[in-house]
C-alpha cells in the first residue's frame, strides 16, 4: 500500500468518526425534543386536572408538586442526580423553544451537545432579542472551535448584549456560592468552590505564592502538588501557622532552599511519619484537623494491624488501612464501625455525643448512610427519619418501616403520588411481570428480627417501580450499640407524625 493509499484510508476512517460523532448529536436533540414532550405532557396533564376541579389552571402549588415528581422520575429512569435531571428538563425546553439556530445545528450533527451546552449558558438571562442574536452567533461558531473557545468567545458577546449592570449580576450570582465534595477512586476526591472571582483569584495566588516560597533544589514535590498541600494545611491547621510560616520566611541572600529550611525548621516534626504538609509537619495536621461526625467502617483485622484491607468512610468510599486506624484512634470525632473480617456483620458501634438519640437512630443512620430515594446523596445525618407506612395510619417505629429521607423527598412522599413500601435484600414486589406496572411491594404482617429495610420500593405515578438499596447490610441481632461519653451539641427533634 502506497503512503497516498494509507493516507486516503485514514481520512475515511476519521470521516467515519465524524460521521458517527454527528450522529450521536442528532440523537440528543431528539432526546432533547422527547424530554420537552414529557415536560408539556405533564404540565397538561396537571392543568386538565384542575379543571376537572372547576379551576381555570393548576395553582402554583400543583405546579411545583408535578414538576418535583417529573424530575425525580426523569432521575430515575435515567439514573441520573436529581440536579442533572433538573438540568435536562430546563436545557430541553431552552433548546427547543428558546435557541432555534443552535437546535438546528444540534439536529444536522454538526455541533456537539457540549457546545449546545455552553450556548445556553451564555444566554441565561438575556432578553429575547439579545438571546437569538447570541444564538445565531454562537452556533455558527460552534461548528469550528472548540467548546473552551466558545465559551471565551461566548463571555465576551454576552457581556456586549447584557443590558444589566455588571454589579448587579454579580450579586445575584454570588447568593450562588458554594463548597462541593465530589468522591473519587484511589481515595482521593475533588474540593470545588464556587466563589466571586476577586476571591478565587486571590485564594489561588496565595497557594501559588505559599507553593513557590518552598520550592527548592530538595523539594521534590511539583507546583500543584505544593498548592494542593498548602491548602489542606490553610484549612486544616487550627491556627494555619504552619504554611503561613512557609510563606512568609526569607532566607538571608532570597534563596529559596534557605526560605524551605527556615519554614521547615519552624514546624515540628514526628519521627517515624510521613512528611505530607506544605513545610514538613506530619500528616497528623490533616487527619488532627478533621472534626466532623463521620463513620468510619474497620474491618477488625485492619483494626488490630493483622490485616491491610481497606476501611470504608461513609460519604465516600475505601480508605487504605493506615488511615482507617488513625481516624479510629480519635474517638471524639468519629463513629467506629467494627466488621466481622469474614461475614462483614457489625459487630459494635462507638457514639460520642452529648444527649446521644436512641441506638434505633444510630443504627439507621449506619444503615442507610443517605436519603433512601435512588440516587440521591444527601447524608443521612442532614436528613429527616421517614415512617414508610404513616404513624397515623398504623406504622410502626421500628427499623423495618423507618427510612432517611431528606426534606426534597420527604415532600414528595408526602404531597405527591409517588408510593413507598420496603422490603429484605433480593425482595421485589410481588406479581410485578415488568418494571412499569403492577401493585408496589406490600412488606409482611410480621418481620424476621434479622431483616431490615434494605431494599426501598419506590413507584413513581406512571406505574415505573425503581429500588434503592441500603448503603450497609446490617443483621439486627447481631448489631451491638455502645455510648461514649463526651460534650456534643444537642441533636434536633425527633420527627413528628405522621411522617
Amino acid at each position: 500500500m502506497t503512503v497516498a493509499q494509507m493516507n486516503h484510508r485514514q481520512g475515511e476512517l476519521v470521516d467515519a468518526v465524524v460521521a458517527g460523532f454527528a450522529e450521536v448529536a442528532a440523537a440528543q436533540a431528539r432526546c432533547a425534543r422527547r424530554v420537552d414532550d414529557l415536560r408539556r405532557w405533564s404540565q397538561a396533564a396537571t392543568d386538565a386536572v384542575a379543571r376537572g376541579r372547576g379551576e381555570e389552571a393548576a395553582s402554583l402549588t400543583d405546579q411545583r408538586s408535578a414538576e418535583r415528581w417529573l424530575v425525580s422520575e426523569v432521575a430515575c429512569a435515567l439514573q441520573l442526580p436529581e440536579g442533572s435531571a433538573s438540568a435536562l428538563v430546563a436545557d430541553s425546553q431552552a433548546l427547543v423553544h428558546e435557541h432555534p439556530a443552535t437546535m438546528a445545528a444540534l439536529s444536522q450533527g454538526e455541533v456537539s451537545y457540549r457546545h449546545a451546552e455552553a450556548v445556553l449558558g451564555a444566554t441565561v438571562g438575556l432578553d429575547e432579542t439579545s438571546r437569538l442574536e447570541l444564538d445565531v452567533l454562537l452556533s455558527e461558531r460552534a461548528r469550528t472551535t472548540t467548546v473552551a473557545a466558545l465559551k471565551r468567545v461566548a463571555r465576551r458577546e454576552r457581556e456586549r448584549r447584557d443590558s444589566r449592570p455588571l454589579v448587579e449580576r454579580h450579586q445575584v450570582a454570588t447568593v450562588e456560592r458554594h463548597v462541593e465534595l465530589r468522591p473519587c477512586q484511589d481515595g482521593m476526591a475533588w474540593l470545588h468552590q464556587y466563589l466571586p472571582a476577586v476571591q478565587a483569584t486571590a485564594i489561588f495566588n496565595r497557594l501559588t505564592d505559599i507553593a513557590m516560597a518552598v520550592q527548592g533544589p530538595d523539594e521534590p514535590r511539583t507546583l500543584a502538588q505544593l498548592r494542593a498541600d498548602a491548602s489542606v494545611d490553610l484549612l486544616l491547621d487550627d491556627d494555619a501557622r504552619t504554611a503561613l510560616t512557609a510563606a512568609t520566611v526569607t532566607g538571608a541572600d532570597g534563596n529559596s532552599e534557605d526560605r524551605a529550611v527556615a519554614a521547615s525548621e519552624a514546624a515540628p516534626h514526628y519521627a517515624g511519619e510521613p512528611t505530607q504538609s506544605i513545610a514538613g509537619v506530619a500528616d497528623r495536621v490533616s487527619l488532627g484537623g478533621i472534626k466532623p461526625q463521620v463513620a468510619v467502617t474497620i474491618p477488625v483485622m485492619t483494626l488490630l494491624g493483622h490485616s491491610d484491607e481497606p476501611g470504608e468512610l461513609a460519604g465516600h468510599g475505601p480508605i487504605d488501612a493506615h488511615t482507617a486506624r488513625r481516624l479510629a484512634a480519635q474517638a471524639p470525632s468519629f463513629l467506629r464501625i467494627l466488621t466481622h473480617p469474614e461475614t462483614g456483620t457489625v459487630l459494635s458501634v462507638g457514639r460520642d455525643r452529648y444527649a446521644v438519640p436512641a441506638d434505633l437512630k444510630t443504627w439507621l443512620r449506619i444503615r442507610d448512610e443517605t436519603c433512601r430515594f435512588p440516587g440521591c446523596s444527601r447524608r443521612a445525618q442532614r436528613c429527616d427519619i421517614d415512617h414508610v407506612k404513616d404513624w397515623a395510619h398504623g406504622g410502626t417505629t421500628d427499623h423495618h418501616n423507618l427510612i432517611h429521607l431528606c426534606r426534597h423527598h420527604h415532600r414528595l412522599k408526602h404531597t405527591t403520588a409517588w408510593t413507598v413500601s420496603t422490603g429484605p435484600p433480593g425482595s421485589t414486589p410481588p406479581d410485578k411481570p415488568s418494571s412499569r406496572q403492577g401493585a408496589p411491594y406490600r412488606a409482611p404482617a410480621h418481620h424476621d428480627s434479622d431483616l431490615t429495610a434494605d431494599v426501598v420500593h419506590w413507584t413513581a405515578p406512571t406505574g415505573r417501580t425503581y429500588l434503592d438499596h441500603a448503603a450497609v447490610q446490617i443483621a439486627s441481632r447481631q448489631a451491638e450499640v455502645a455510648a461514649l461519653s463526651a460534650p456534643h451539641p444537642v441533636p434536633g427533634p425527633d420527627d413528628e407524625p405522621p411522617f
